[in-house]
Parts: structure tokens; C-alpha cells; sequence
């Protein structure tokens, strides 16, 4: 029997919220689809491209990772850093890499290094030796900055020598001083050396640009290194990145401006490392090093040669030939940095290069 039309109206009143819940539903989820597809709507291919982009972004963080000595802080202030100062986001960054620092100012002062490594050559370039640690150091909670500024008693050419050279200038130091200068390289191109004043300071550095912005090759340079150092009461181990910035007055004299941005590991460090007294300490121990580079030099250039002709080291097979060559840059021959690796690729082929045969004239032959 029939259903009436008011048991129908009835029915269809009752089943209308459902229906419409349903379709609401239905709505919901074709425009959250059409929003963004689904993992299961992608291809095989598509999911797989998107899987091993996954891992590769990975790996790098892993690789980065390990490079700041498995410090999450440090990836935190490679990836915000440089996102906050130079608006580059590295794509091996996670969510919580970009979040920056409570207690930074991601103002003109904090970014201003940034810019200036960048303006001199350095980018943000992380496939170049160093740049990670460099960046990475950039973009920590505190830093310390120190200027020191003064005059050398040499030219050009000549620091340009004993910075290609820089184990014959420590020998040549001490010879004059009697002290114990150390300077080792610790790759083939110099790039990579180790030093100590014998004293209170040492560390390993890297000289990431010697040439900065296209100046005179050697008179603006970029270090990055590892130092330890015995301040007062406390004994300091830390990183910094320095600019050494130099200007030839005269072949006897160079203005210098040294500025180095350290980066204390806490809180009670950097309170430590901003007081006065702490500055001023530093600075002396910078000057107490040029002052010994002043004392050598006025000796050597008032005519004493003696020290560097009897000193032990300095008369060894090696660096009698680095005293000659020397003597040539004070007296006036050029020397730009290079030419040390130059020279010896010269020399090592001299001695190697066999004698030339000597012919005698066939028509004295009998």
C-alpha cells in the first residue's frame, strides 16, 4: 500500500539533516583534495622523487651536523642566521632550524659581518672550505668584537714574504728575540696553519680570503680559527673570525687595523669577555706580539745581521735559501704571496731536469 504524501514529507523532513551532513562532508573533502593532493594521489614516481628528496635533505643536515662537532645549537644559528640576515634559506633546514634566537636583534649591528664577508667575497656558499663553521659561528647568541690598530716597520713585499713564509718569520723572530714563535702550515696551498706566541696564546686558523673585494693581494685578508689563550685568571678556548686590513705607507712601514669577533660559548663568558679590563688585556696581548715584530725588524734593519746568520735553524739547508731570497725583497726585488710555491716548483725542477748532453762535432770524429 502506498505510502500518503504527509508520511513521504515526513520521511524526507527526517533524512534531510543527514543527507545534508553528508554532502557537507562530501564538499569538505573534494576541496581539501583539490587543496592539496594526497601521498596515495601521487604517482609512483612522484612519491619516490619526493622520498629521496626527503632523505637527501637529511643526509646534508646530517653532514652539516656533524661538520659543527654534532652541535644542534650551531645548525640553528647557520640556518636562522643566515635566513634572518641575508634572506637565504637552506633547504636542509627544519622548522625549528629557522626559529632564531630569543635574545638576538637580528638588527644593522648583529647582520653587519654578514654583509661584510659577503662584500668581500665570501658568500653564504657552504660548498666552499669553512663556510659552515663560519656562518655557523655568525649566527650564535653572543659575540665579542675587538679592534687593534697601529704601524709595522715593514713594506708590501716584505709582509708578503714572511706571510708565505711563515716558519722562517717565526725562526727569524726568535733568532733575534730568543723567544718561541711557532708557525706551521698544515696544508700544501698555506691556506690551513698553526701558530703560538710561546706564551699565553695558540691556535689553529684557516685563511678563508686574502684578497678581499679585489685589493692588493694580501693586504686584506679573512682568518677564521680555533684559540686558546690565558687571559688573567682564565684560561680561554673559543673561535673567532678576524679581518686584517693593511695599507703601505712606504717600502719600510704599514698601517694595520686588526678587527676580531669572538664568540663566548654562555652567558657569564660573554659578560666576561665585553668588560673593559678584559678588552684591554687582549689588546695588550696583540701589541706585546706586534712589539716584538717592531723589535726583531729594528734590528735587523739597523745592519745586525749576526743573529740570523748564526742561529742554528736558520743556517739549516732550507732556510739559508729563504734568507737569500729574503735579503733580494728587502733590497728591493718583488714578492707577492704565491711565489714561495712558485720558486720551488722552479727549483725542484732544476735540480731534477738532467745534465744536457754535449756533442762533439761529427767531422772531429775519426
Amino acid at each position: 500500500m502506498p505510502m500518503s504524501l504527509v508520511t513521504q514529507v515526513r520521511k524526507l523532513r527526517n533524512a534531510a539533516p543527514r543527507v545534508l551532513c553528508a554532502i557537507c562532508m562530501l564538499m569538505a573533502c573534494g576541496f581539501s583534495g583539490a587543496l592539496a593532493e594526497t601521498p596515495e594521489s601521487l604517482s609512483a614516481a612522484e612519491r619516490m622523487a619526493a622520498h629521496q628528496d626527503s632523505v637527501a635533505k637529511m643526509r646534508m643536515r646530517s653532514l652539516k651536523l656533524a661538520q659543527l662537532a654534532n652541535k644542534e645549537d650551531d645548525v640553528r644559528s647557520l640556518c636562522s642566521g643566515v635566513d634572518k640576515c641575508l634572506g637565504i634559506k637552506f633547504d636542509f633546514c627544519t622548522a625549528d632550524d629557522f626559529k632564531p634566537w630569543p635574545k638576538v636583534k637580528y638588527d644593522d649591528e648583529f647582520c653587519a659581518p654578514y654583509h661584510e664577508i659577503v662584500k668581500r667575497g665570501f658568500p653564504a656558499d657552504l660548498r666552499q672550505p669553512m663556510a659552515t663553521e663560519i656562518y655557523a659561528r655568525l649566527g650564535r647568541q653572543y659575540r665579542a668584537i675587538y679592534e687593534n690598530k697601529g704601524t709595522l716597520p715593514l713594506g708590501g713585499d716584505v709582509i708578503s714574504y714572511l706571510f708565505d713564509n711563515m716558519p722562517f718569520t717565526a725562526d727569524l723572530i726568535n733568532a733575534y728575540l730568543n723567544t718561541n714563535y711557532t708557525l706551521e702550515y698544515a696544508s700544501r696551498n698555506h691556506r690551513f696553519f698553526n701558530g703560538s706566541n710561546g706564551r699565553s696564546l695558540s691556535g689553529e686558523f684557516y685563511w678563508a680570503l686574502q684578497d678581499s673585494a679585489g685589493q692588493k693581494l694580501g693586504m686584506r685578508n679573512l682568518f677564521f680559527g680555533y684559540g686558546h689563550a690565558q687571559v688573567l685568571r682564565w684560561s680561554l678556548h673559543g673561535s673567532a673570525i678576524a679581518f686584517l686590513d693593511m695599507e703601505e705607507v712606504s717600502r719600510r712601514e704599514l698601517k694595520y687595523k686588526l678587527t676580531a669577533i669572538v664568540f663566548p660559548s654562555n652567558s657569564v663568558l660573554n659578560s666576561i669577555m665585553q668588560m673593559n679590563v678584559f678588552k684591554k688585556v687582549v689588546n695588550e696581548k696583540i701589541d706585546h706580539i706586534v712589539a716584538d715584530i717592531k723589535k726583531a725588524s729594528g734590528k735587523y734593519f739597523g745592519g745586525d745581521k749576526e743573529p740570523m746568520l748564526k742561529n742554528a735553524k736558520l743556517k739549516s739547508q732550507e732556510n739559508v735559501q729563504y734568507v737569500i731570497d729574503f735579503e733580494n725583497v728587502v733590497n728591493g726585488a718583488p714578492w707577492k704571496l704565491g711565489d714561495y710555491e712558485r720558486l720551488r716548483k722552479e727549483r725542484e725542477k732544476q735540480r731534477t731536469a738532467p745534465a744536457p748532453l754535449k756533442l762533439e762535432d761529427p767531422r772531429m770524429i775519426k
